[in-house]
């Protein structure tokens, strides 16, 4: 018999997805797909914003597996994108959870970003391309589990990864792109910013 999957997935990350899929989706939507993701401890109690883990990376996998089948495979990218996009702009702005950093500059401010969005979801590492910008490459990523894509497939990153460019350089600067995604045969998920 096997063991209980380990809880390495923190509450911040859950609870962000929930709100912004009830933001973007509706309560309705959003309770149909935590039920369906067998998440209906989340919808009775929905987590704090902690930096506790008490979710396994294969609930919160079935979060955006459930949400694919209820919008489609097509439909479902442009709201992973607007999930990524608030779950940042909810932790950020809302809940003020990185005010401690805001007057940095905005190289450094960008890399604290990305060195906390690590943090919250509990995988991937902030790296530095061949131009010294920073990126956000997604070893780990468990959202292109089982997913093969023509096209990159896990925008939820790309919108928190907008959101964070927006916040340290100002809206409109650069555009978050996935550039490799394990869903089209790349061996990780690298994400970068483009100036506009």
């Amino acid at each position: 018999m096997m063991g209980e999957e380990e809880k390495t997935v923190t509450n911040i990350s859950i609870r962000a997805a929930y709100d912004s899929l009830e933001e973007i989706l509706g309560k309705n939507a959003r309770n149909i797909i935590m039920r369906n993701a067998g998440l209906h401890r989340a919808i009775e109690s929905p987590p704090d914003y902690t930096w506790d883990k008490e979710f396994t990376n294969r609930e919160q996998l079935s979060i955006y597996q459930e949400a694919a089948k209820l919008i489609g495979k097509v439909g479902i990218q442009g709201v992973f994108r607007q999930i990524g996009f608030r779950s940042a702009e909810i932790t950020i702005v809302k809940f003020k959870v990185l005010d401690s950093i805001k007057e940095l500059p905005p190289d450094e401010k960008f890399d604290r970003c990305l060195e906390f969005l690590t943090s919250a979801i509990n995988r991937g590492r902030l790296v530095k391309i061949a131009n010294g910008t920073s990126a956000f490459d997604n070893f780990d990523c468990t959202a292109c589990e089982g997913i093969e894509s023509t096209k990159p497939y896990c925008s939820q990153y790309t919108g928190t990864i907008q959101f964070l460019s927006d916040w340290s350089y100002g809206k409109g600067e650069y555009i978050a792109e996935e550039v490799k995604c394990k869903a089209v045969g790349d061996e990780t998920c690298l994400f970068e910013l483009k100036k506009k």
